[in-house]
């Protein structure tokens, strides 16, 4: 996944979780 200018809506993990979510929820314990 390039981190360059990444549309949000289409970022997703190898688990197919809202990578971006990620961002916008900081709490979140692995």
């Amino acid at each position: 996944i390039e981190v360059e200018n990444f549309p949000a809506f289409i970022i997703v993990d190898d688990k197919g979780n809202d990578f971006f979510a990620e961002f916008l929820s900081p709490i979140h314990n692995g």
